[in-house]
C-alpha cells in the first residue's frame, strides 16, 4: 500500500475496532444481565462474572462486527469528504481504488476472522457457557442451604433447603416447579445430596414425593419414591427432553454434517442442525458485504453535505435490510431444504450487486430536489419536537 492507502487503512482500522469493542460492550452488557440471578447467587461471583462476559464475546462480535465496519469505514470517509482530502486525491488523479483498497482490506480481514469464530470458537463458548451455567445451578443448592428461603433458579422455578446434614447432605428439600403452563410439580425429599456422574451433576433426594397438578383438569397426582435422581440440566429448560443433548449451537461444525442417528434433536427437529450449519457458512460473509456497501456509499467525493447524510442514512438501511433478510432465509433453510441457498444468495447479493455499481460508475446520488425536500421536512420535524413543552402544572 502506498502512502494515502496506509493513512486510510490506519484510520479506518483504528475507528472500526473501537467501534466494535464499545458494541460489542454494550450488547454484552444487556446478555450478562438476563443472567444476574446467576452472578448474584453463586459462590464465586466475580469469576462467574469474567467467565461468562468471555464466554459471550465471540457471538457478540460476530453478530456486530458488520456493523462496527460500517459505522468505522463511512466515519473515516465522511469525515476525510468534510475536509475535502477525497476531493484533493480525485483532483489529483487519484483513482477511486485508494479509497477502496484499505476499507476492502479491513472487510477481508474481518471476514476471515468471522468464519474462524463461525466455525470453531462460537460453538466451543456456547459449550461452555451452557457447562457453566449448570454448575452455577448446583451452586444455587449451597446457596439455598445458606439462606433458609426459597430462591429464585430461573422463572416459575424455586428450590428451598431446610438444613445441611453432618456429612454434606441436605434435608427438607422443596422445588416448585411451575414452568409448564400445564401443570406444577413439587418436589418434597426428607433427605438429598449432590452427586456427578460422567460431568454431570445431579440432585440425588431420598425418602420423598412428587406431586403433581394438571392445570386444565385440576386432577393431582401424588408419586412417593425411595430415590430420584434430579439432572441439573433440567434447570436450564421447561422440557425434561432438553437435558439429554446439546443444543445445535453449542455442537461443532464436523458433528453438523455427520450427526449421531440417535442425538435426540435429530430425530424430532433436524431442521435445527440444518439451519445452524447453514448459519455458520453464511454468516461469516456479511462484513465483506458491509465493506462494499461501504465503498460504494461513501467512497466518493460530496460537495452537498445533505446529499452524503441521506446517503448514508440508505446505506444503513440496506445493510440492515439484507441483515434481517439473512436471519428469516436461515430459518427457512432449515424448514425446508429447497430454500438451502438462499441464505448465501442473501449474504452474496449486495457484494455482486455494489461492486457492479462500483465497476460501472453508477453513483448513488439522488434528486438535488428530493434531497432538499428531505431535509426541510426533517429539520420541521425536529424543530416541532424541540419546541414541544409540557405543560406547566398548577395547583388545583
Amino acid at each position: 500500500m502506498n502512502l494515502i492507502e496506509r493513512y486510510i487503512f490506519r484510520r479506518a482500522f483504528s475507528l472500526t475496532m473501537s467501534t466494535l469493542c464499545i458494541t460489542t460492550v454494550i450488547v454484552l452488557i444487556t446478555q450478562v444481565l438476563l443472567r444476574v440471578d446467576i452472578l448474584t447467587q453463586t459462590s464465586e461471583s466475580l469469576r462467574t462474572f469474567l467467565m461468562l462476559s468471555l464466554l459471550l464475546i465471540p457471538s457478540m462480535a460476530l453478530l456486530v462486527a458488520p456493523f462496527a465496519l460500517l459505522i468505522g469505514g463511512s466515519q473515516v470517509l465522511n469525515t476525510m469528504n468534510a475536509d475535502s482530502e477525497l476531493a484533493v486525491i480525485e483532483a489529483s488523479g487519484g483513482s477511486s481504488w485508494l479509497t477502496a483498497k484499505p476499507i476492502l482490506l479491513i472487510a477481508i480481514g474481518l471476514t476471515l476472522a468471522s468464519l474462524v469464530v463461525s466455525l470453531f470458537v462460537e460453538p466451543w463458548s456456547n459449550r461452555s457457557l451452557r457447562d457453566l451455567t449448570r454448575a452455577a445451578s448446583a451452586d444455587l443448592v449451597h446457596f439455598a442451604v445458606q439462606s433458609g428461603a426459597f430462591k429464585k433458579l430461573q422463572d416459575n422455578l424455586y428450590i428451598q433447603i431446610g438444613e445441611e446434614l453432618p456429612g454434606g447432605d441436605f434435608g427438607g428439600i422443596f422445588i416448585i416447579d411451575n414452568r409448564d403452563p400445564t401443570k406444577n410439580i413439587i418436589y418434597y425429599a426428607k433427605r438429598g445430596s449432590i452427586q456427578s456422574f460422567n460431568d454431570d451433576d445431579f440432585l440425588l433426594m431420598t425418602d420423598g414425593e412428587i406431586q403433581q397438578k394438571n392445570i386444565q383438569t385440576n386432577a393431582i397426582s401424588v408419586i412417593r419414591f425411595q430415590s430420584y435422581a434430579l439432572d441439573f440440566s433440567d434447570f436450564g429448560s421447561a422440557s425434561k427432553d432438553h437435558s439429554a443433548f446439546r443444543f445445535p449451537k453449542e455442537r461443532s461444525t464436523a458433528y453438523l454434517f455427520h450427526p449421531d442417528p440417535n442425538d435426540p434433536v435429530f430425530k424430532s427437529r433436524p431442521g435445527l442442525l440444518r439451519a445452524e450449519l447453514h448459519r455458520r457458512f453464511s454468516d461469516w460473509l456479511y462484513p465483506l458485504a458491509f465493506g462494499v456497501i461501504t465503498i460504494y456509499f461513501a467512497g466518493g467525493a460530496r460537495s452537498n453535505r445533505e446529499e452524503r447524510l441521506w446517503s448514508m442514512t440508505f446505506a444503513g438501511l440496506i445493510a440492515l435490510g439484507f441483515r434481517a433478510a439473512g436471519f428469516v432465509a436461515v430459518n427457512n433453510a432449515g424448514r425446508n431444504p429447497e430454500t438451502a441457498f438462499i441464505p448465501y444468495i442473501v449474504a452474496l447479493a449486495p457484494v455482486v450487486i455494489f461492486t457492479a455499481l462500483i465497476l460501472f460508475g453508477k453513483t448513488a446520488r439522488g434528486s438535488q430536489k428530493w434531497t432538499d425536500k428531505a431535509g426541510e421536512i426533517f429539520f420541521h420535524l425536529l424543530g416541532r419536537l424541540s419546541s414541544f413543552r409540557p405543560a406547566a402544572g398548577g395547583g388545583g
